[in-house]
């Protein structure tokens, strides 16, 4: 399958220089996103095989609606983001996420089914008097130093977590995944990005109305 990544100069002068590319975790803003990754590890280490023994994996596009990665937009560039790696691998070496849904787990929030199992949901949290930044915390140690420890708000930060599982699927126009090494060989296409009035590989950029998109209320909007 083909796949894009969006790497630096140093990622690409290391991939020339040993063959490969695997990610460098210093990189890597523990404090920030240190509990989503876990959850990648852990179940990339299940399902796909890491014969590389690689600690951390790296990111790419699998697709974006009628393409594999984001169309460039006028704005300011991916700190990080130099060049445009096209590359293939076989399926069974990919890890596929829900771009929508991966947004949960940033936030400690649970992905529903429907409609319905979001409002019963919603009423749990309600009754346990738990709210949305007391969830970020647990996640978010960037942010947050403590988090609740009684038992009604780890059972469902427990519910939360086992519901991150949706997230894992191909029934998306929008998909990333995660690989534990890119080979010189496997690579198509290299493109350095020299424009600096755009901002590409990112989904994440202010739209005309001035706001970026919730993918979270996006999610919503499709559930039934």
């Amino acid at each position: 399958m083909k796949l894009v990544t969006f790497q630096s100069i140093n990622a690409l002068k290391n991939l020339i220089s040993k063959g490969y590319l695997e990610c460098n975790e210093k990189y890597i803003d523990k404090k920030k996103s240190g509990s989503t990754y876990q959850w990648v590890l852990e179940k990339m280490n299940q399902t796909i095989e890491n014969k590389y023994n690689a600690p951390y994996p790296i990111w790419c596009w699998v697709k974006c609606y009628n393409t594999i990665c984001p169309p460039k937009h006028k704005g300011e560039p991916v700190d990080g983001f130099d060049v445009k790696i096209t590359f293939h691998k076989n399926k069974e070496d990919v890890f596929i996420t829900d771009f929508r849904r991966y947004s949960f787990l940033l936030s400690n929030t649970y992905i529903p089914n429907s409609l319905k199992d979001k409002e019963q949901f919603d009423k749990k949290l309600c009754n346990y008097n738990i709210t949305s930044d007391e969830l970020k915390a647990v996640v978010r140690k960037d942010k947050f130093n403590v988090h609740r420890q009684d038992k009604e708000f780890l059972q469902i930060c427990d519910e939360i977590y086992k519901s991150f599982d949706r997230c894992i699927t191909t029934d998306s126009d929008i998909l990333q995944g995660c690989v534990w090494r890119i080979d010189l060989g496997e690579i198509e296409k290299i493109e350095f990005l020299t424009d600096k009035n755009y901002r590409y590989g990112s989904l994440n950029y202010i739209r005309s109305n001035g706001k970026r998109i919730n993918w979270k209320k996006d999610f919503y909007k499709r559930l039934k």
